[in-house]
């Protein structure tokens, strides 16, 4: 009898746990921004390789993920957030990179990124920039 009530009490924390820490898809551009409008919380995962390039941008095989932290919605229903970081190219000389994503309201996410050389904050070769298909290639998590 005494081996079961810690199984139980296992099970019971494990049940109601579970739902706190599961993720809700967002399935359209309307989800993701009722979602941050209720001030929850939202994940985003990308995947360049799906998306498509636009001119001058080379395919890219980069795959990653954010939690938006700050975003701004536009009256035309344009949804942006941004992300930046320090990083090394592949020269091994240290730069910063922004990254902004925007939203649209037909579905489609045009993510943009712009590198440049620190500590002067020239810009670093060409912009890149994707378009990407919610749900599809971009995929948006409320947590």
């Amino acid at each position: 009898m005494s081996r079961i009530i810690p199984l139980l009490l296992s099970a019971a924390l494990l049940t109601t746990a579970a739902p706190a820490m599961a993720s809700k898809s967002l399935k359209s551009a309307d989800d993701v921004i009722t979602t941050l409008n209720k001030g929850q919380s939202v994940n985003v995962t990308i995947d360049l390789s799906a998306c498509t390039p636009q001119e001058g941008t080379p395919a890219s095989k980069t795959r990653g993920g954010l939690h938006i932290n700050a975003y701004r919605l536009i009256d035309t229903g344009t949804l942006s957030f941004s992300d930046e970081h320090f990083t090394v190219a592949n020269d091994n000389t240290p730069i910063q990179q922004f990254m902004r994503y925007q939203v649209l309201p037909d579905n489609t996410v045009r993510f943009t990124t712009f590198m440049f050389n620190l500590p002067s904050l020239q810009q670093r070769g060409n912009t890149l920039s994707y378009l990407c298909k919610l749900d599809q290639d971009i995929r948006f998590f409320k947590q």
